[in-house]
């Protein structure tokens, strides 16, 4: 989840457990412990964007680094404010804590919570990384109690109304997915199109269009679906996967290490001699616009000696009057297709 809804979610579990008695600071204390798991993302840069590549929610997202990170953050905040006495602390550290990783559970991405046991990567994919309706009601809250009393009820109240509504919406999240997925089965089947696994989850920014793609014989096809559309989703468009380029590389770290990260989602291409690896679980993000925009996750291998060794990941370039184009053509398409 994005770092706003992260900050906002912790700062009110804070004032939940010790506004009255901290007031503000622990808005603050709240809203800083939820960012500790991503620290991974400043660690990564250093690593070097191979190591990044599994970095990235793993270890900091764990169970066992939660439970760590919460007695540490725990005994360094009793030092600042002895108050409410560490063991207190330290369990509102692991909420906090906890409320990170399951927020980021609910996105496509998934967090290895199992690190060191097991790399099994937990990914309900039901609510994209921005979402404007989950931050809503948390923001709107957290905005309001500064200016209250600390010994006010309503701080509590409006802590609590803001982790409820952004809690409902996200539990509504995980019916629309089911249902959605019934449709773009539904879909599936209606153009005979045969798939062994299927892979759903929202466009970005809300929860009204969603994106599947189905994984075929021979690659791939991509559907969408909005919740106000008239019918099951019958536009599937194809892409394949083209894995015989990897053919001489499968056993190199680095190609392991992507095809591990994109759950087996992807897709090889060659230009000019170079090879380049995409995860299709986010593709080119807007695939019913049918142009040439690059994808969400692009990365070049780099080869020494015919075997590769590292990859580059490849950001992608902001083009300000496209990327507003697309803005217009998502909300559009979300609304339905009539």
């Amino acid at each position: 989840m994005d770092t706003l809804s992260h900050a906002l979610l912790g700062a009110a579990i804070g004032q939940c457990a010790l506004g009255r008695q901290l007031g503000n600071r622990a808005l603050v204390a709240g809203g800083a412990v939820a960012l500790v798991p991503d620290i991974d993302v400043p660690i990564g840069h250093l690593l070097g964007d191979a190591a990044a590549l599994t970095f990235h929610r793993g270890i900091t997202h764990s169970l066992l680094f939660a439970a760590l990170a919460a007695l540490v953050l725990g005994a360094l905040l009793a030092r600042w404010m002895p108050a409410p006495g560490w063991r207190r602390w330290a369990l509102v550290c692991g909420g906090v804590l906890a409320s990170h990783l399951t927020l980021d559970a609910f996105t496509s991405y998934g967090i290895q919570l199992l690190l060191p046991f097991s790399d099994h990567s937990f990914a309900l994919a039901t609510i994209s990384v921005i979402d404007p309706l989950y931050t809503l009601p948390l923001l709107l809250a957290l905005v309001a109690l500064p200016w209250l009393a600390r010994e006010r009820v309503a701080r509590t109240r409006l802590a609590v109304a803001g982790i409820a509504l952004s809690s409902l919406y996200l539990g509504a999240t995980l019916a629309t997915k089911q249902w959605v997925t019934g449709q773009f089965k539904d879909g599936l089947a209606a153009q005979g199109i045969e798939y062994r696994r299927l892979f759903v989850k929202p466009t970005m920014f809300n929860s009204l269009l969603w994106r599947a793609i189905a994984e075929t014989d021979d690659g791939y096809r991509v559907g969408f679906h909005s919740l106000l559309d008239g019918e099951s989703p019958a536009d599937f468009i194809p892409f394949p996967r083209n894995g015989e380029l990897l053919d001489g590389h499968r056993d190199a770290p680095v190609v392991r290490d992507l095809v591990k990260v994109s759950d087996g989602y992807y897709q090889v291409v060659e230009e000019a001699g170079e090879l380049y690896f995409r995860d299709l679980r986010y593709g080119q993000a807007f695939e019913w616009l049918r142009d040439d925009r690059p994808h969400v996750f692009t990365y070049r291998l780099i080869e020494d000696g015919g075997r590769v060794v590292d990859l580059e990941t490849l950001s992608l370039a902001v083009e300000r009057e496209r990327d507003r184009a697309t803005f217009r053509a998502l909300v559009a398409r979300a609304m339905g297709r009539g």
